[in-house]
């Protein structure tokens, strides 16, 4: 079976956040994700290790978009019946938003075509690359 992700293909996972269940204003506060995020229990999870890429998707929001952008800081582990990932992730001054991503021919990136699939998502290595362009010519410049 051809799988989508694969180490070669990775360039760095998706942590998505509805913020009418998980709340992201204390994140914003704080200027950073919570540590720990829940992911699936599936092939993808099983692929995750300390110090890859992630970037965290906050959707269903007006601002939809990548907020922030980190590293997997350690394995996944089993808590409560359900597999969690530690993470660190600072947040942008100001996110990169799905129009933008749109704007600059990111369209069929995963987390546009899948907003509801579970956590981990991903971008490829030349999606990565497109958005950490992107993200360098920011004011702000977080990368």
């Amino acid at each position: 079976m051809e799988r989508a992700v694969t180490l070669e293909t990775l360039g760095a996972w998706v942590i998505k956040c509805n913020p009418h269940r998980t709340d992201v204003e204390p994140m914003r506060a704080t200027g950073e994700t919570k540590p720990s995020w829940c992911v699936a229990d599936n092939y993808r999870s099983q692929l995750i290790r300390p110090g890859q890429r992630v970037l965290f998707w906050v959707s269903a929001h007006p601002r939809r978009g990548f907020w922030g952008a980190g590293r997997i800081i350690g394995d996944v582990t089993m808590e409560d019946g359900q597999l969690h990932v530690p993470v660190h992730i600072p947040l942008f001054a100001e996110p990169l938003t799905a129009a933008d991503l749109r704007v600059a021919g990111l369209q069929s990136m995963e987390v546009l075509r899948s907003p509801q699939q579970s956590n981990p998502s991903w971008v490829n290595s030349a999606e990565l690359a497109l958005i950490e362009r992107l993200l360098a010519s920011r004011p702000e410049s977080p990368v």
